[in-house]
């Protein structure tokens, strides 16, 4: 468990809510006993994945995966399971006792880009940052802003935070591999005479920085944070802490391409807005939009490679079974400018207007065509058709092919004949995969035993009748595991399902646990059926051993072994009746 003592697994693991751990990832509504939410494993229509509150476990019925709280920040956060704990922990607002080495394991490069946003805030509030913070309030971001923001500051001075950074302790090393400085004759500073704008992760921590000139002067208008263990563009939406937690009241999320975009929106009234990191969005960017459960609103640059990006995100999105739709603004670069010159309510009123992505690429489609010329309604269609084979709905199918045959008098067979058999293979192999999961549905061995482990994991009484009545199971497998419950039960005098499933993390029936609890999660008690499971594994267990006694008798030339032989496998029949 790489240093973390199991009891403090356990603590944590009482400690937390799974709900609130949860709902920072994606947005939880109670039904019954059970809260229910879009999984963010999969492209869930959903809502699919289940947590119980009680149990402190959490599945998805629709991709089956299942875990305890740690389970799903590994999942989300694609982070080690020590790392889990200590995120968890951090939520939760405890620390780790008994672990001198194995917290978060980039903690001081943390604390070392927070000491960097907060000395570049101070930094623009001097008379040094005068004239940059004159920038930032005649482009029309008020005080109030550069405060929520964190907005900053760096000095001309080459080192001036190198410096200030080693007196306090941080290691050369650290400030080489935050980006917050470089190394040529000596250590210098990377950001210098620029305003600069910290870029947080989902959790809220900063990570990294965009650094822009606010002089008239031949370079390179921003500077970013180059890839470090604690910033990877991939995996960063700027805003997106603040935006998570304001997409549910809005219904949408909108995606823009620059960070003053996506300030200059929020500061006029629409929070719920994030901006990629000059990347295509990647699994990790698809993984946090889609666990807000809203629609996402594609609002690039007015411009042909806005135009580019937007087909290129708004395919990724759509292929993840995204609700997609885009804003495309006319008479300006970007929202800043739109902003700026147009007002707040006519920005508004172009969300309200944003149109279906898949509408939006048709349209796209006609533009430079003259539809009234055969080869160019010819190209369209065939564009058309061409995209219909990349959806997967036939509904969207069917409508946009009877669309094309009504509006243009063209047969609809001419039409469906031209569509792949994309959706026929798609059910044919649906249909393949059916009939293989049939044929490998666990046969009744397997599942008696995965349900009497659930047994044993949720109630010591059924651990002490399985030591009174059987005391080891015949397959070795599930023997083992009911062996390490007993063990948890004797150290700790409780058992829990949670906690034995945490401990158990990197063990070799790891895999086979996770299985037994999603098979059974959810699976009401009763001890008649106990009783019943002690039965039947006795009942495979006598079988068991009559099986290996006639094997040994057939190999057996001894007559008087024979008879001894017949005996026992004589008693082990009664015993079975």
């Amino acid at each position: 468990m790489a240093g973390i003592p199991k009891e403090e697994i356990n603590r944590i693991q009482s400690q937390a809510n799974i709900i609130d751990v949860i709902s920072n990832y994606i947005s939880l509504e109670k039904k019954g006993s059970n809260y229910f939410g879009v999984c963010p494993f999969h492209g869930d229509k959903g809502p699919s994945l289940s947590v119980n509150e009680t149990m402190k476990f959490w599945k998805c019925f629709g991709c089956n995966k299942s875990g305890t709280v740690f389970d799903f920040v590994r999942e989300i956060e694609h982070v080690s399971f020590p790392e889990a704990v200590k995120i968890v922990a951090d939520k939760i607002g405890t620390k780790i006792d008994g672990v001198s080495n194995v917290t978060y394991r980039y903690t001081k490069h943390l604390e070392a880009l927070d000491f960097a946003m907060k000395f570049y805030q101070l930094n623009i509030q001097s008379k040094e940052g005068h004239d940059a913070k004159e920038y930032l309030l005649k482009r029309g971001l008020s005080e109030e802003i550069i405060n929520e923001f964190e907005i900053g500051y760096a000095i001309s001075k080459p080192d001036n935070l190198s410096k200030i950074l080693l007196s306090k302790g941080y290691d050369e090393n650290i400030l080489l591999e935050t980006g917050l400085a470089n190394i040529g004759n000596s250590l210098y500073d990377l950001f210098r005479d620029r305003i600069t704008f910290p870029i947080h992760n989902a959790d809220g921590r900063c990570v990294g920085f965009s650094a822009r000139i606010y002089k008239d002067i031949d370079e390179a208008k921003y500077i970013n944070t180059k890839e470090t263990p604690v910033f990877k563009k991939g995996n960063i939406l700027f805003n997106y802490h603040r935006a998570s937690k304001e997409a549910s009241n809005y219904k949408y999320i909108l995606v823009v391409e620059g960070q003053m975009d996506a300030i200059r929106i929020y500061s006029s009234g629409i929070k719920s807005v994030v901006a990629t990191m000059g990347t295509a969005l990647t699994q990790k960017h698809v993984a946090l939009l889609k666990r807000l459960g809203v629609d996402v609103i594609l609002a690039f640059d007015n411009d042909n490679a806005g135009l580019k990006a937007t087909i290129t995100n708004g395919d990724i999105l759509a292929n993840e079974d995204v609700n997609v739709k885009v804003l495309r603004i006319k008479d300006a670069k970007d929202p800043d400018e739109y902003i700026l010159k147009n007002g707040i309510d006519s920005y508004k009123a172009a969300i309200e207007h944003s149109v279906n992505y898949f509408d939006f690429k048709l349209a796209n489609l006609k533009e430079d065509k003259d539809l009234n010329k055969i080869e160019d309604l010819n190209k369209y269609i065939n564009q058309v058709i061409k995209e219909l084979n990349k959806s997967n709905d036939p509904i969207l199918r069917e409508l946009t092919i009877n669309d094309i045959s009504n509006k243009y008098n063209i047969d609809k067979q001419v039409l469906l004949n031209k569509l792949d058999d994309i959706a026929d293979t798609k059910k044919v192999y649906k249909e393949v995969v059916t009939l293989k999961e049939k044929k490998e549905k666990l046969d009744n061995l397997t599942k008696t035993y995965r349900s009497f482990i659930y047994y044993l994991l949720n109630d010591i009484k059924y651990i002490q009748l399985y030591n009174q009545e059987l005391g080891y199971l015949p397959d070795k497998k599930y023997d083992e595991i009911a062996q390490e419950i007993v063990a948890f039960y004797l150290k700790f005098n409780y058992i829990n399902m949670a906690d034995f499933v945490a401990n158990s993390y990197e063990s070799d029936f790891q895999e086979e646990l996770d299985a037994i609890v999603s098979d059974n999660l959810g699976l009401k008690l009763f001890d008649n059926d106990f009783i019943g499971y002690i039965k039947k594994i006795k009942d495979i267990d006598i079988s068991s051993r009559i099986k290996y006694l006639k094997e040994k008798m057939k190999n057996e030339t001894d007559i008087n072994e024979q008879s001894k032989i017949m005996d026992e496998i004589i008693k082990l029949k009664k015993d079975g009746k």
